[in-house]
């Protein structure tokens, strides 16, 4: 019998406990006095133990009430964070002082349109009261450009979110705005400079092409806000949005060119990361420390570093220090999708990759990266397939471990993202490669720069055209209703066990895997009762005529659609019987957007817009408009007069 070192990883114990901790405390809520008390009391209690084994478990309950006094403070609602809710309510307009929290939206030379504001004052009719917000700033044709650190006086109407936004209240829509405050020199802001730099340059040669320069500096700088609407439901419908955060990837790229030039000066090897680190670290501040950037760097320093302190690094150690510190910093993170994607996915990764290691070659602990000369033998041939078969996994692990939480957060799922990482994954890191070389040769050589920045132009446009045909297959997403909490635990439960469990254990998760198919299955359908009628504000309502059959009525406002979307994703609504447009000011946008992703059989419509760009925007999806002059229409009886007529 072969004996199987035992690794022991207490840096995941703590992670999981505050993870458990503040889940506890998102569930049940609590008081963060009684957490503490009873954290000190176990504590205590640990200390006089003489069972080292009894004195573990105590030590992780002990972080697990930390954890949840931590989220419990979090929580506590002060005067000045409730401050511009009232003022939503009192009045029509708002006015608030903060300071620019981050690198505003924006790219090249354009104008930024939005940045996120850290407000301190807010004011209340005629009086100024401090306020802790933090909310989304827009404005239009800014006289000034915004930049990270300033502080503003801006005026403009504030609505806030059903729920917060990557810790957003709100936003606030600005018809004036003031700089009162140069910003201080910081290392922050300096990074932020370096990116607007960094996006000059890569826009160089290309200022032609806007769709391509804008989906290159999302890529590469992180500008998310760059890409067109359609161009982001594409990616996200598809499945393949998370190439645009700063992950692994992008951190592995610019690694790989530090320690190609490390190498080519003769630095030795354990002396890497103490120039690699700090590199990585700007890069990943500049960005904006997204929780995958942040995690990404994490590993990268863990491993790198590792040297410097004759450790060996370990994966899943270093992702989960990256959770501990975030979660320490931001307890509220832990309901962000972003972070839950990121760890969620990526510890996925290595977990089936271990497997298959494992079961290929062996070996218990492959180290950082799988060897694949140890796949292929003397065979280069063999170790491309292969290198295309771990490509392949890579994919299949990324899905199994994301499609509940995208169900969840986002009420898609997207089968087509299986095949479509396997182009988009390699197209992406040749992008990502040609854009640090552009950005590494624009100090030395401006023609260089634009070569690099044409050819990415090309691979660009293969990407999008990638994505395009993929969005046109059939299935390639659908909308679904959200698994529950239950539906969760049991499916990630079964992949923990299938992937790291004994044989018996293997049998066991494959058991609960089929149980929360069958579970999120039964839940995905509704028995139909009779008609349903849903109001979403005042102007629009949503109707169930049947049991897969759904009728829509609405007045075509940008704000209450994008609410409306939301609510037809999350009842699992793909496709519409009838879309009833109730006002002649309909955005043509808005009904654009519901048609792209609801294709409706018919679309009803106001005498008078015969001709308008309005009512041929429903004729590009397929769709058969209807004119007619109702005036029932905004009365609850003609609501169920239109169903009727639509079914």
């Amino acid at each position: 019998m072969t004996a199987v070192q035992q690794v022991r990883r207490p840096l995941v114990g703590i992670a999981c406990s505050l993870v458990s901790g503040l889940y506890m405390h998102h569930l049940f809520s609590g008081s963060p006095c009684l957490f503490l008390g009873l954290a000190a009391g176990t504590l205590s209690w640990a200390c006089r133990m003489q069972d080292r084994r009894g004195a573990l478990p105590a030590f992780y309950l002990t972080c697990v009430l930390l954890a949840a006094a931590a989220g419990a403070i979090e929580k506590i609602e002060t005067p000045a964070s409730s401050t511009l809710p009232q003022a939503e309510v009192l009045f029509q307009e708002q006015e608030l002082i903060g300071i620019v929290d981050e690198c505003p939206a924006g790219s090249g030379g354009e104008t930024p349109s939005s940045f996120r504001c850290r407000a301190e004052a807010v004011r209340v009719g005629a009086e100024w009261y401090r306020s802790d917000a933090v909310l989304r700033v827009y404005l239009k044709n800014p006289v000034e450009t915004p930049v990270y650190g300033e502080r503003w006086r801006v005026k403009g109407r504030y609505r806030s979110y059903e729920e917060r936004r990557a810790g957003l209240e709100g936003f606030l829509s600005a018809t004036d705005a003031t700089r009162l405050r140069a910003a201080p020199l910081s290392f922050r802001g300096n990074c932020y400079k370096a990116r607007q730099c960094a996006s000059r340059f890569l826009y160089s040669g290309i200022e032609s092409f806007p769709e391509q320069a804008q989906l290159l500096q999302a890529l590469l700088l992180g500008y998310r806000k760059a890409l067109s609407s359609e161009l982001y439901q594409l990616f996200a419908s598809t499945g393949t949005l998370h190439i645009f955060a700063i992950s692994g990837l992008h951190v592995g790229v610019l690694a790989a060119i530090g320690i190609a030039v490390l190498k080519l000066i003769g630095v030795p090897r354990p002396a890497w990361g103490l120039l690699l680190i700090p590199v990585l670290f700007c890069y990943v501040v500049s960005t904006g420390m997204k929780p995958s950037a942040f995690r990404a760097f994490t590993m990268a320093a863990v491993y790198f570093a590792a040297p410097l302190f004759g450790r060996r690094p370990d994966p899943v150690s270093a992702i989960a220090l990256a959770a501990i510190i975030l979660l320490s910093i931001h307890p509220s993170q832990i309901s962000e999708p972003g972070f839950l994607l990121s760890f969620t996915v990526v510890s996925g990764i290595v977990m089936v990759h271990g497997y298959v290691t494992h079961r290929l070659t062996g070996f218990s602990r492959p180290g950082w990266f799988l060897p694949l000369a140890k796949l292929s033998g003397s065979r280069p041939l063999g170790g491309v397939v292969r290198a295309v078969g771990l490509l392949t996994l890579t994919s299949i692990a990324a899905w199994l471990f994301s499609a509940p939480l995208t169900a969840r957060f986002f009420n898609t799922l997207s089968p087509v993202a299986l095949v479509g990482n396997l182009a988009i994954i390699p197209l992406t890191f040749i992008i990502v490669l040609t854009g640090c070389l552009a950005l590494l040769a624009a100090p030395a050589s401006f023609f260089m720069t634009g070569v690099f920045n044409h050819a990415n132009r090309l691979f660009v446009s293969l990407l999008i055209s990638t994505i395009e045909i993929l969005g046109a297959l059939p299935g390639a997403y659908t909308f679904v209703r959200a698994p529950s909490l239950s539906v969760l635990a049991v499916w990630y439960t079964g992949l923990v066990l299938l992937f790291t469990g004994t044989a018996r254990l293997r049998r066991s998760g494959a058991g609960l895997l089929l149980v929360a198919v069958l579970l999120w299955s039964g839940g995905l359908f509704r028995p139909f009762s009779g008609i349903e009628i849903h109001r979403e504000g005042a102007e629009v309502t949503i109707m169930r005529i049947s049991s897969m059959e759904w009728v829509l009525v609405t007045d075509g406002n940008a704000y209450s659609t994008s609410r409306t979307i939301r609510r037809l994703q999350r009842e699992g609504v793909n496709h519409l019987q009838a879309l009833v447009v109730s006002d002649r000011r309909a955005e043509v946008e808005a009904i654009g957007k519901l048609c792209r992703l609801f294709a409706p059989k018919q679309v009803w419509m106001p005498v008078g817009l015969e001709g308008t760009h309005l009512a041929e925007t429903p004729q590009e999806s397929g769709s058969s408009v209807i004119f007619s002059d109702r005036p029932e229409w905004k009365t609850g009886n003609g609501y169920l007069r239109i169903a009727n007529d639509a079914y």
